[in-house]
Parts: structure tokens; sequence; C-alpha cells
């Protein structure tokens, strides 16, 4: 019998006569009913119509963080998300980004994944450095997105490939300097098109909004963002 990925705990995979007779494809769980109900599924909840992050008591939308993002930068850029990044998405990434389980990536493959298969737009993928792909592995954005055609645009520049950004804390990631380059190459790829930048989380926006603006200026027609987490 299937174990959960999380918690290890036996799967109990019943299928019901509904689920036989509707004649849909069965997707099998890769994580069992508790450790599901852990993750905050953030279109159960009012969010920011910028960021997409969860609105608690007396918060606009805009919420204050993009509002700051308009008056500091003046780009067009609206990011949604599937999760709230919390304790339980928090511990999650842990294992999975920077512990390099790479089996996690099947938790959340169908959630992503069907949100990116009802898009038009040219789906670019938020890359890693060199430094990381040697440490970790594999690209954790692609990992979730595997089955899907993307556009490989966008290369981390050498300089930075020693700073993660899980070890900065908010103002370092605020005043990070341009930390991609487009690849020559591919450049014309994007030229007046819409593109959907995807990344695992959206912590203060600066890493997602470095990437837009470099797709803008490469001529992309418009460019948003989705994000697994914020």
């Amino acid at each position: 019998m299937k174990r959960c990925l999380l918690c290890h705990n036996q799967l109990n995979d019943i299928v019901s006569f509904e689920k036989i007779f509707s004649f849909s494809k069965y997707i099998r769980p890769t994580i069992c009913r508790k450790c599901a109900a852990t993750f905050l599924d953030l279109k159960t909840v009012a969010t920011c119509r910028i960021c997409g992050r969860r609105l608690l008591t007396n918060m606009g939308s805009p919420c204050h963080d993009c509002l700051k993002w308009h008056n500091r930068a003046q780009l067009e850029f609206v990011n949604s998300s599937l999760y709230e990044y919390n304790d339980a998405m928090k511990n999650y990434m842990k294992r999975y980004k920077f512990l390099g389980d790479y089996r996690l990536r099947s938790v959340f493959t169908r959630q992503i994944q069907d949100e990116l298969k009802a898009t038009h737009r040219l789906i670019v993928p938020i890359p890693v450095s060199q430094s990381t792909m040697q440490t970790r592995g594999f690209n954790q954005v692609l990992g979730l997105i595997s089955n899907l055609k993307v556009d490989n645009v966008l290369a981390v520049k050498q300089e930075q490939k020693d700073y993660r950004q899980s070890e900065k804390n908010r103002i370092e990631r605020l005043q990070l300097i341009q930390p991609f380059k487009l690849i020559p190459s591919l450049a014309k790829t994007v030229v007046g098109r819409d593109v959907l930048l995807v990344d695992d989380v959206y912590t203060t926006g600066a890493t997602i909004r470095h990437a837009a603006r470099l797709l803008y200026q490469a001529k992309a027609a418009s460019v948003k963002g989705l994000t697994l987490a914020r």
C-alpha cells in the first residue's frame, strides 16, 4: 500500500462509485487527507488582487506591500498564488528544495499544472544558478511543471551564484540588483508575447519582478506571475 509522502502513514486510496462512473481520469493521491488539510488553498479566502497574498483583518487590496512596490518601481505586474506560505508549506519547501527530496514535486504537480494548462501565455520558469544545480541537482520550479512545454529564456547571472535568496533578509531581497539575464539566442521568443512567469514562492516579490522587468525590456507584450505559494 502507498504511503503519504509527507507523514509516511498509509494512504487509504478508496475510489467512490461517483469517481468510477464519471469516466474522468483518476489521479492517485500522494499525501493523506490530514496532511492536505494543513495547506491553505488561497482560492478559498480573500487575496490581494496584485500579489495574491491572503488578506487579513483590516488589510486592503492592493495590500500595503503592493502599494509600496507601485511607488518604488512603476511596473505593470500581477501575481497569483495557489497556497499560503504557512508553516506546512515552509516545511514542505524545506524538504523539497533544501533537503532535495525530489519525490515531493508530485505533491503539488497536478494543482499547478492544471492552472498552467488553462493559459495561452508563454510559460517562463524562474531559473536557478549553476551552483544550485550542482548542489541540489534540480530546479524546483521545473520539477513542479515537468510535463509542460516551457521556454527557458532566462538564466542567473554568474556573479549571483553564491547568494541564495533563502539566506537573505527582507531588506537584502528588496535591494537585490538584477540577478537574471536573457539568453541571447532565445530573446526573440518573448517579443510581442504574453508571458507567465512561474516560481515556487513569492516572498517579497523582488525576484519575480526583476524577471518581469527583464522580459518587458525584451519587448514582451505583458507579464504576469504564478507561484505555488505566497
